[in-house]
């Protein structure tokens, strides 16, 4: 696991189902997931993860979104996991008790779309 700081921050994102947005405006922040709660962090993703992780993690019923994350008030806690071979990009961990919601930018919608017999995720970028 290679460490890395940038001290003014870039954007990276998140993607979570609607319910848990619905659950972090209630909370004030987006609380862990099990993968995070493993791990002891927050995992997060650069753009070109996004629809990956959507496709991997998600279904079309649980309507996940993406959240567009400045990362400026805890770069210096952000772990970067090398990359994999099903996962050819660094793997942001920010080693934060929680996603508190004033550094969540955005949110964008992922767009389920039919891809032959299946269905995937697709992102506008904005």
């Amino acid at each position: 696991m290679a460490a890395y700081s940038k001290g003014a921050g870039m954007q990276l994102y998140r993607v979570i189902t609607e319910k848990n947005w619905q659950e972090a405006l209630r909370l004030g922040y987006v609380p862990r997931c099990g993968n995070d709660k493993k791990e002891d962090g927050i995992h997060l993703n650069l753009a070109e993860a996004v629809e990956y992780t959507a496709n991997r993690y998600f279904t079309e019923d649980e309507k996940p979104l993406v959240l567009v994350v400045n990362t400026k008030s805890f770069s210096e806690r952000i772990e970067w996991c090398d990359s994999t071979t099903t996962e050819p990009w660094q793997r942001p961990l920010a080693k934060i008790d929680n996603l508190p919601l004033n550094v969540v930018l955005d949110t964008n919608a992922l767009v389920a779309m039919e891809d032959g017999s299946d269905m995937i995720f697709k992102w506008d970028q904005p």
